[in-house]
């Protein structure tokens, strides 16, 4: 079996057990092309069920730091070498050893998020280029790679809209926030 159809195979496992486990019915559709030397990603995003969803989607920030921002897409090195552009929480202060978030106990950083409602689609687009500076893991930092003969992929984290769940007033999440993550199908790099 190729990767590729293993991958495929794989989404298609994930998919049906996330339509089992009650989670919300995103429909996620990636257009991956290159052109003059940057990787162009153009998705859509339809919520077909009938509860909102929170996309994190805007990239980071902090409250406590006035103008400093990342994102929103972040690029990192999976552990299987699959190169995922993401707009998602990932996060050293995730985890919790919070070393790297200055060892607080609760980070200030924050991701940015928008709400998609029931019925409503999401088109966006944005560009990486061929040769890119990962941004996870840390070890792979300050590192120029080159995107040609690489498999991307990419990814969006969501959590559905509840009672117990509900969309921050701000729009800030931190970077513990509940989060579900749907990738596209992958994509060979010329």
């Amino acid at each position: 079996m190729t990767g590729l159809r293993r991958a495929a195979g794989l989404l298609l496992v994930a998919a049906a057990l996330a339509a089992c486990s009650g989670d919300p019915d995103l429909d996620l559709t990636v257009r991956t092309a290159v052109a003059g030397g940057d990787v162009t990603v153009e998705y859509t995003l339809a919520n077909r069920s009938e509860a909102p969803v929170v996309l994190y989607d805007g990239g980071w920030t902090d409250p406590q730091q006035p103008g400093w921002s990342r994102g929103p897409v972040e690029v990192s090195v999976r552990d299987d070498g699959v190169i995922e552009f993401s707009r998602r929480l990932i996060h050293p202060c995730q985890t919790p050893d919070t070393s790297d978030c200055g060892g607080a106990r609760e980070p200030t950083v924050r991701i940015r998020g928008s709400v998609l409602e029931p019925d409503a689609v999401r088109l966006e687009s944005f560009r990486v280029p061929l040769q890119v500076e990962p941004d996870h893991p840390a070890s792979a930092q300050h590192t120029p790679i080159s995107l040609a003969g690489r498999e991307v992929v990419f990814c969006i984290g969501f959590t559905e809209v509840t009672d117990d769940n509900p969309p921050a007033a701000d729009g800030l999440y931190p970077p513990d926030s509940p989060q579900t993550v749907l990738c596209g199908e992958p994509f060979q790099v010329p």
